[in-house]
């Protein structure tokens, strides 16, 4: 972690000394001086990182240099801040020139203070140096020609997919699984109470929910729910998250003024539901057992068949909880077969393990003593190592490095071994991995916002030829490979969307964190007293107060990130102001969780560093024009808020690479005007040559200048959402977009409902190689004769299209296309010819008016996993054909016919095994609206 820091200092200063020698002045000197000082130490640190945890003076020397070098950094930054170019506003005129002179002897004030911080720093870092020599004959310098991934510093190939744990890696719970089922089908009417017992790691999440998905439980249980308790501070936000699930499964609406009732309403409501029915409830994660005496009294005991599932890593609480059944299951760790079989999963993902590399394995697979987690996190390093037995040889070796007789117990080791993952990894990925620390447990992270805050937090290295937001991104695939995050949500290409961190990694990365004073949480565990002295990065997680705590003021100075993710409403205006106050040094602001925040305090507009600017879900209205002073800036986050028009002052943000603001009403709603847009200044296309992501915007003319003519020199853009297209900017827009080569997404929205968008223009087959999501929301009539040629598309939505030939002739042999959803059409027979739409695997047909016939000719769509189709009102049964698509997993049909209905339900009893959809696992029929479903039949294989 020091590495981590001082390179990145180093990088830092390397830019400064580049960029901004001439505003150093006499200073230069003294920063070259520092610079030198710190390269030379860093190819040590490369291995003192991975020894300190076994010597407390290394240990102790390490936090020193590591702490110089944020001192430097807070330095320089206040140079900057205080000596930069937009330091001299308002200099002009006679007031100007008093301004200045009052200034210019503030200025030599100023410039004695912070040579003399200079200096400090430079005396404190040739004490540590007089340390470095010893350290250095002690343990050497990192041998320059080894292949680690540490001393290398090069990139992974990414090998393996960025999973956890998918199904088919899941090993060693068929005997478990099996137990629960069988205790699930014995059970009596009332009551049931199971609990899952072990140590966190072991897998007790993992084996519930293969028993929660069994299919004979579905089908044994009505009723459904899912809840992680340690997600909530209370027992009410408990209760109402569990009466929300309960009340979705069906789609009925919660009870009104829910927010309202106090803790036994809720349990009351939870029992009046529950009372007559079959039902299955897991608890996951429970620590306290004062949560479940709390809330066991919501579920009925008698007149009901009820199963509550819980897992803990406490034995009282499940003793507690299952007194009358007994029905408590202590997971166990793997056995040595299962530990070995799911580490050759994870180290060797397509070829069985060589046989020289066995020897190591046992060494390795005795330290991780069976947890699941250990093994899974050592496989995901091992996959990096190349089969390379002196690799191999030296993590093996490594382990007892880490063993002391002082510390006991699996869950100690197994923190050890979430270490050796971390040392192991690259200087650059450390700073990134340990900031993920900063969200809650269990909380689903976005990968396109971790990357932009990665980029703003100064993490990722710039590499010639490649934009920063690509290195990041394989920052990230270096991650998912060592199975240090887990995919939770992934695009139609593939592509990760959202990921999450295991509860266990992230107890480690948070400790780490605050060991290394990277990032500070306020939290439920943390009080603000034990805060440490400098602060430089701050994630609240709870509700805070400042006045209790002793010198505040000086512990916030600088502070670079922070991040309000408390989102209770109830932050108020003016204890922003007064953090913002304080901390003039921020390079990261996210104020998400103030939602009731109206307007952006003048205080934002004086953070001089500022890189990252989120006001996403605030009520803000309003962007003044103060805007301007902030111009590092790179990311401006405005979604979900009220903002209709952009300033002219925005255009002199020319460093701003990703401007999101735009809003959606409704994200399943099917409605023309869902999606809110904002008018964009005249002169975007000339003055943000930087942008690469920019929606939703209007397409209105500003000022005489067509915004779909000006979007055609924005040349970086690699996502673009335009709204409002009349008939007559087709063509040009048309123009611009194939002069937008690195476009990977692309949203086009008409102005009305009944507005056609003229799209139909040509453009080069090589024009948007990159791009991999269409949507075409509007009146199109025909699909437009280039998209046909966009082999990277995977997934195509043409709503309110108003079809009115095929589209399937023109689409079916796009090569990569996933997902496809076609809204509002009038063609009367669609034909899925064979070989066609290879890769596809969710297909949607919506609101045909004509539509009498579809026809599945045998070997098309032989990846189709998931078809939905509704109010298709002339259609009056199945898909001809349809049972030639085997790897169906879901079929849905909603708002059809009465005969559609009648028909469907009686070949279902007259075909028997020989049903066209026999084969389907789930198939539904019911009514949509607002894009929430509602079934009435159900029929699961």
């Amino acid at each position: 972690m020091a590495e981590s820091a001082v390179s990145f200092l180093l990088d830092q200063l390397s830019a400064l000394l580049q960029e901004k020698r001439q505003l150093l002045g006499g200073l230069e000197r003294e920063v070259e001086s520092i610079r030198i000082e710190l390269g030379q130490m860093r190819g040590f640190l490369r291995d003192a990182d991975a020894k300190e945890e076994t010597d407390s003076n290394l240990k102790e020397w390490i936090t020193q240099l590591r702490e110089i070098s944020f001192d430097v950094e807070d330095v320089l930054d206040k140079y900057m801040l205080r000596f930069g170019p937009h330091a001299r506003r308002g200099t002009t005129g006679l007031r100007g020139c008093m301004k200045r002179l009052y200034v210019s002897i503030k200025d030599l004030k100023a410039r004695d203070q912070i040579a003399y911080e200079i200096q400090a720093i430079k005396y404190r870092l040739e004490n540590v140096t007089k340390s470095h020599q010893k350290y250095r004959d002690m343990y050497g310098v990192l041998d320059q020609g080894s292949s680690s991934a540490i001393s290398r510093n090069e990139w992974y190939d990414g090998r393996g997919e960025a999973l956890f744990l998918d199904d088919d890696e899941v090993v060693g719970i068929e005997q478990p699984k099996e137990q629960l089922l069988k205790w699930i089908k014995s059970m009596d009417n009332g009551l049931n109470v199971i609990a899952v017992v072990g140590m966190g790691g072991l897998g007790k999440t993992t084996l519930v929910k293969r028993v929660y998905d069994d299919e004979s439980v579905k089908k044994h249980f009505s009723k459904h729910a899912w809840v992680v308790v340690s997600d909530y501070k209370d027992v009410k936000h408990l209760l109402e998250s569990l009466i929300k699930k309960l009340f979705l499964e069906t789609k009925e609406l919660p009870p009104q003024g829910l927010e309202d009732m106090d803790v036994d309403e809720m349990r009351i409501s939870i029992f009046e539901f529950l009372k007559d029915k079959n039902y299955i409830v897991v608890l996951d994660d429970i620590w306290d057992v004062s949560r479940w005496e709390a809330i066991r009294f919501a579920f009925p005991k008698r007149g009901c068949h009820g199963c509550i599932i819980m897992t803990t890593r406490y034995s009282s609480i499940a003793e507690a909880a299952c007194s009358q059944t007994n029905h408590v299951y202590n997971l166990k760790p793997l056995s040595p077969e299962k530990s070995e079989a799911l580490l050759y999963k994870k180290a060797f993902p397509r070829n069985p393990c060589p046989p020289y590399l066995r020897e190591f394995t046992e060494n390795i697979l005795q330290k991780c003593e069976g947890l699941p987690l250990a093994i899974v996190v050592i496989g995901g390093v091992l996959a990096t190592k190349n089969n390379r037995a002196d690799e191999w040889e030296r993590f093996s070796r490594s382990l007892l490095i880490h063993e002391s007789d002082s510390e006991g117990g699996s869950l100690k080791r197994l923190r050890k071994l979430l270490s050796l993952s971390y040392n192991d990894l690259p200087y650059y990925l450390k700073y990134c991995f340990l900031y993920l620390s900063i969200y809650p447990e269990g909380g689903l992270l976005d990968k396109e916002e971790i990357i932009r805050l990665w980029i703003a937090e100064g993490f990722v290295e710039s590499k010639q030829h490649r934009i920063v937001e690509e290195v990041a991104e394989d920052y990230l695939n270096q991650l998912f490979s060592r199975s240090l995050i887990q995919v939770v949500q992934k695009d139609s290409d593939g592509t990760v969307m959202m990921f999450r961190i295991h509860d266990l990694l992230r107890e480690y990365i948070t400790v780490k964190s605050r060991e290394h004073n990277m990032i500070t949480i306020c939290d439920e565990r943390e009080t603000q007293t034990q805060w440490p002295n400098k602060i430089r990065r701050l994630a609240v997680l709870k509700s805070i107060n400042f006045s209790p705590v002793p010198d505040m003021k000086n512990k916030l100075k600088y502070l670079r990130s922070l991040l309000l993710l408390y989102n209770d409403g109830n932050i108020e205006l003016e204890l922003i102001k007064e953090l913002l106050n304080k901390c003039r040094l921020l390079k990261v602001l996210d104020l998400a969780a103030a939602a009731s925040l109206e307007t952006i305090p003048d205080e934002v507009f004086k953070l001089y560093h500022l890189k990252y600017l989120c006001l996403s879900g605030t009520e803000v209205k309003l962007i003044p024009k103060e805007i301007q002073y902030l111009e590092n800036l790179e990311t401006l986050d405005l979604e979900w808020c009220y903002v209709t028009e952009l300033p002219d002052e925005i255009l002199k943000l020319n460093k701003l690479r990703h401007l999101l603001v735009h809003n959606i009403k409704n994200a399943y709603d099917v409605m023309f005007d869902h999606t809110l847009s904002v008018k964009a200044p005249r002169g975007i296309g000339s003055c943000l040559p930087s942008l690469q992501s920019l929606c939703c915007v209007d397409a209105d003319e500003v000022g005489g200048v067509k915004m779909v003519r000006e979007i055609g020199k924005l040349t970086q853009l690699r996502r673009l959402d335009i709204a409002k297209l009349r008939t007559e900017d087709g063509k040009e827009l048309c123009s611009s977009i194939a002069k937008l080569t690195l476009l990977h997404s692309l949203k086009i929205i008409s102005v009305q409902e009944g507005e056609k968008m003229e799209l139909d223009y040509f453009l080069s087959s090589t024009g948007l190689p990159f791009l991999s999501t269409l949507e075409l929301c509007g009146c199109i009539e025909k699909v437009p004769q280039w998209i046909p040629s966009l082999h990277g598309l995977t997934t195509l939505y043409l709503v309110w299209s108003r079809l009115r030939e095929d589209p399937l002739n023109s689409l079916q042999h796009l090569p990569n296309l996933a997902h496809m959803w076609i809204h509002d059409a009038y063609v009367e027979e669609l034909c899925f010819k064979a070989e066609g739409f290879q890769k596809l695997k969710k297909l949607s047909l919506t609101e045909f008016k004509c539509l009498k016939w579809v026809i599945v000719e045998e070997g098309s769509m032989s990846m189709l996993q998931d078809w939905a189709i509704w109010d298709c009102k002339l259609l009056t049964d199945l898909p001809k054909g349809i049972q030639h698509l085997t790897k169906l997993q879901d079929v849905k049909f909603g708002n059809m016919p009465s005969e559609f209905v009648d028909r469907f339900v009686e070949d279902k009893k007259n075909e028997g095994d020989n049903w066209r959809l026999a084969h389907v696992p789930y198939v539904h029929i019911g009514t949509v609206g607002n894009g929430f479903w509602t079934f009435n039949l159900h029929f699961h294989k």
